[in-house]
């Protein structure tokens, strides 16, 4: 059995894009995030955790030491690294080391991308359609009406899709229009040299899977702590000559070429999002106390991103 049968054996799946997931998976895909990135826990990746203890091992002398000598040199090693990672403001930039929950928990709630995305997963997964209709139509500036199914970056996902070549943050479509829009989120970084084609890649993938209807539009909507400055053709040729180098044949088919040169693509800031979201809380009445702190809440958690800090 491989590991889609398994993932889909033990948590299901979807077969549409439609589906509803429910906001709970979020927290498992948030679980998930933290159970695959182990520097969300340690401060280093697994692989730098052995060759740490490895290299405790390897000093002069350790051989020699009994078993509980050997755990207590150990420990009192570990505990000088997690003493020299910890900072005292908030948003100090992190180093990759060992170290404590607390300080774990700090480089992750504040600095982290793939943490972000999760926050981002299971906020879109709550709102109401009203909502993300309200945002959409701001960004492409045309009138977005229907209902919305959003899908984050998880294992339900890619066990269902069985869409291994690239990655992608979230999905929110609405069948009722129809229209597929990629929301690729950025926190500190730019544009990834075949990112369009690896999203023409995507929509493709998934319509030869029928996980959505065949006339539905698609938008790639960049969200960042600054603007993406998009120039379709010319980033299209830069990514082609990329991807020729990089002998990435598989973003280079005629049928992923087409989708690509007629891609939409739209970029807007967290703090136009934020924005945008204060001015939504002002046409909501007291019948919508939930979705009130649900916003709210969520730009509260932006404001304190060490990446948009002074933006707001």
């Amino acid at each position: 059995m491989n590991s889609n049968k398994k993932y889909k054996a033990h948590f299901g799946s979807i077969s549409s894009l439609s589906s509803q997931v429910p906001w709970t998976t979020g927290l498992s895909n948030l679980i998930e995030f933290v159970t695959w990135e182990t520097k969300a826990i340690l401060g280093i990746s697994k692989t730098e955790f052995w060759k740490l203890i490895l290299k405790i091992t390897e000093d002069d002398g350790f051989s020699i030491l009994e078993k509980v000598d050997k755990e207590k040199q150990i420990k009192k090693i570990l505990e000088k690294e997690i003493a020299k990672s910890e900072v005292q403001e908030r948003l100090t930039m992190p180093k990759a080391s060992y170290c404590s929950p607390r300080e774990a928990l700090r480089r992750v709630r504040y600095f982290s991308e793939d943490y972000l995305n999760k926050e981002f997963d299971i906020f879109l997964s709550l709102c109401s359609d009203r909502y993300l209709n309200y945002v959409y139509s701001g960004i492409m500036q045309q009138p977005v009406t229907g209902n919305w199914s959003t899908h984050g970056n998880s294992g339900l996902f890619w066990a269902s899709t069985e869409l291994t070549k690239m990655q992608m943050d979230n999905l929110a479509y609405n069948e009722s229009v129809p229209i597929l829009i990629a929301n690729e989120l950025k926190l500190g970084s730019k544009k990834n040299p075949d990112q369009l084609l690896k999203y023409a890649y995507l929509y493709q993938h998934l319509l030869d899977r029928e996980f959505f209807v065949s006339d539905t539009a698609y938008v790639v909507l960049f969200i960042g702590d600054k603007e993406q400055q998009i120039n379709l053709k010319q980033d299209l040729d830069k990514e082609v000559a990329y991807c020729k180098k990089a002998d990435k044949k598989f973003l280079l088919s005629d049928s992923i070429l087409e989708q690509a040169s007629s891609l939409k693509v739209f970029s807007t800031t967290w703090m136009n999002l934020r924005n945008t979201n204060i001015k939504y809380l002002n046409t909501l009445d007291d019948n919508y106390e939930v979705e009130r702190k649900l916003i709210e809440g969520f730009n509260s958690s932006l404001e304190e991103k060490a990446f948009l800090n002074g933006y707001f």
